[in-house]
């Protein structure tokens, strides 16, 4: 299946906004940047005889993976590292001298590399047996021994040199940043099992291709999968450890790294008394230290010069395995008592605070930061307004035909705002897929994920799906309610997936907007005292071998505008509204001028002029390949940014 896919943003290596035509402005490298990590990849390509037999629609295995290896070459990031190796190119027969030993590197992994990358491809040609067992270890000393990496591993048979699944088990053990990917070209019985097996020993997805367009669908989901970065957005700046001489930072992203120790701290200076300064943060965290954690907090001096701490955060990681591993947290300023000094200080110190002696495996990497300030609400109109809400239940909802050609952000950066409706994904194990909703006050969030009950899935799945679902409030906040015994009795029980009959769901929800829920001691509920966009993260857990095709529909409950306070009319300061986006890649070329918030802040180019109308950018239009997976090969631009701005009526 062929579809277009409406492409706003193209981000590669140290990303800035790069849309064409739009009359969108990109933000200079030096005030705004975008960083993600690529992972380092090899492409492993069976050249046996049996390349040459037809793979459907006309053309053999060897063409069709030649076509699909030259579009793989052309969308790849330029600051991805990927080589090429391959085996049974030289010897022809098994009883040959060397024919076990018949694999060849014949493009070292790197970055400036694609001409000859291509020249490989030209030259690729079936010929000889199918050494896996070496070909894989060969390619895991082609890729080193630290960072990301991955062999996605292309053949169309079964080793004729042995069992390759021991070599793949030994590969995956050398660390948990290494996994094989396995695409299978028309193979079934013992062959595909031991496909299977290599993939699942090297912590990596099999991929099956039946015919010439899914070996190109397949190749491309594998190398997008393996070279997909974990992105932030923001203005670089670099905290201190001591207060005193912190930066001056304004409202909106900004970029630092993780301190070892201790603290590290940043200067705030209010625009108007009262109002609320919110702080939050995103990084990605290590599974081998999953208790590192990196806490948000604000403080005020008082007249000894000693730091008295507001409202803070605990955040710590609780992510499954070794894939991408987003944590989040936000605090804000508020209190209840209005001549509380957290409400009056011209300024503010703003921190990130080390949950214990160090920061262990996440020191010296990125972390977002996201700083907005609230306009104030004088006293006589926060007593007018509503109590807190109390927490929502579930509303049961019916997916519609699914729309299938969005991709999901592999964090928040990069996250597609979305509107209500069914979107068609599927994910890997150890995967996040985030997305984002406008929410606005008054409103809540849900949203349901549906997987079809394949016997694979069943088989993979046993006792336990991994799948985790929860919103995550505008400025990286935890904003998931709890459904615990309150989930609907007609979902099929988590615990015994295998006795599912059809399908299997589950689902989230947040608390209904509301200002006064800032002022609870629970997260999930002082996260949501702020309307904006909110992002639905679904993780899978490493424990599964499959990928999973699923469909998330996601509904806005609730009339917008409902509780919304009576702001005081300051100069520079923007009310927030269902817009509020503070982790977009494409923010305001002054990243503190607004708040970063408001109408005119949209994620693709598309905002409300001052009369209240709709102002379009246009749209890149890449033809991409869907296949069953719903990857396609433009997708495969690993830092494609899929930004849908649509605003609710």
């Amino acid at each position: 299946m062929r579809t277009a896919l409406v492409i706003a943003t193209g981000l590669a290596g140290v990303l800035t906004l790069a849309v064409a035509g739009t009359g969108v402005a990109p933000a200079a490298a030096s005030e705004e940047q975008t960083q993600g990590t690529y992972g380092r990849m090899i492409l492993v390509l069976d050249s046996s005889g049996s390349m040459k037999e037809p793979a459907g629609g006309g053309s053999t295995k060897i063409q069709a993976a030649k076509q699909a290896l030259d579009t793989v070459i052309d969308d790849l990031p330029e600051s991805a590292d990927v080589g090429m190796r391959v085996f049974g190119a030289k010897v022809f027969g098994r009883k040959q001298k060397g024919a076990c030993e018949d694999t060849q590197l014949v493009v070292e992994p790197g970055t400036g590399n694609r001409d000859d990358l291509s020249s490989a491809v030209s030259g690729y040609k079936p010929y000889g047996e199918t050494p896996i067992p070496v070909a894989l270890e060969r390619a895991a000393e082609d890729i080193g021994a630290e960072g990301k990496r991955s062999i996605v591993l292309v053949s169309d048979g079964e080793s004729t040199c042995g069992d390759p699944c021991p070599a793949a088990q030994a590969i995956a053990e050398q660390g948990i940043d290494l996994q094989i990917d396995v695409v299978g070209l028309s193979v079934s019985g013992k062959a595909r099992r031991q496909l299977e097996c290599i993939a699942e020993k090297g912590n990596g997805t099999y991929y099956d291709a039946d015919d010439a367009e899914g070996i190109g669908e397949s190749i491309s989901g594998a190398s997008q999968r393996a070279l997909r970065p974990f992105e932030f957005t923001g203005s670089p700046v670099k905290g201190t450890p001591d207060p005193a001489g912190a930066p001056l930072v304004k409202a909106g992203q900004y970029l630092d790294t993780i301190q070892t120790r201790d603290k590290r701290y940043y200067r705030f200076e209010r625009t108007a008394p009262g109002s609320t300064v919110h702080l939050g943060l995103i990084f990605e965290g290590e599974s081998e230290d999953l208790v590192s954690n990196l806490s948000p907090e604000i403080s005020v001096e008082d007249e000894n010069g000693e730091l008295s701490r507001c409202r803070w955060t605990v955040v710590q990681s609780t992510t499954y395995g070794d894939g991408n591993r987003l944590i989040f947290g936000s605090t804000h300023s508020a209190d209840t008592d209005p001549e509380e000094l957290c409400n009056t200080a011209d300024e503010l110190v703003l921190g990130t605070a080390s949950g214990r002696g160090d920061t262990g495996a996440i020191a010296g990497k990125p972390v977002q930061l996201m700083v907005y300030e609230e306009p104030p609400v004088n006293a006589a109109a926060l007593d007018a307004l509503p109590p807190q809400t109390e927490e929502p239940t579930w509303t049961d909802m019916t997916p519609a035909e699914p729309t299938s050609d969005i991709v999901p952000g592999s964090a928040i950066a990069n996250a597609p705002i979305l509107e209500d409706g069914t979107y068609s994904f599927d994910i890997n194990p150890g995967e996040n897929q985030v997305i984002g909703v406008p929410i606005g006050w008054g409103q809540h969030l849900q949203a349901q994920f549906d997987a079809k009950m394949t016997d694979a899935i069943r088989r993979e799945w046993g006792v336990g799906a991994g799948v985790e679902l929860d919103v995550i409030g505008p400025l990286g906040g935890q904003a998931t309610v709890d459904l615990g015994s309150k989930a609907p009795q007609t979902w099929c029980d988590s615990g015994l997936l295998q006795n599912c009959p059809d399908a299997w769901r589950t689902g989230t929800l947040s608390n209904v907007i509301a200002y006064r829920n800032r002022f609870d001691n629970a997260d999930a509920e002082a996260s949501t005292g702020l309307p904006g966009v909110h992002y639905v993260r679904v993780q899978y857990g490493l424990d599964e071998n499959i990928n999973v095709p699923y469909t998330l529909t996601i509904k806005t409950v609730g009339e917008d505008g409902a509780g919304e306070p009576d702001y005081e009319k300051v100069s520079g300061l923007t009310p927030p509204t269902a817009d509020l986006n503070l982790n977009s890649t494409d923010g305001a070329e002054d990243p503190g001028g607004s708040g970063g918030s408001g109408k005119n802040q949209a994620s693709n180019g598309t905002g409300t002029d001052e009369d209240g109308t709709k102002a379009s950018g246009d749209t890149i239009k890449l033809v991409a390949g869907i296949g069953g997976a719903g990857l396609g090969i433009a997708a495969l631009a690993a830092a494609a940014v899929l930004l849908i701005r649509r605003r609710r009526a």
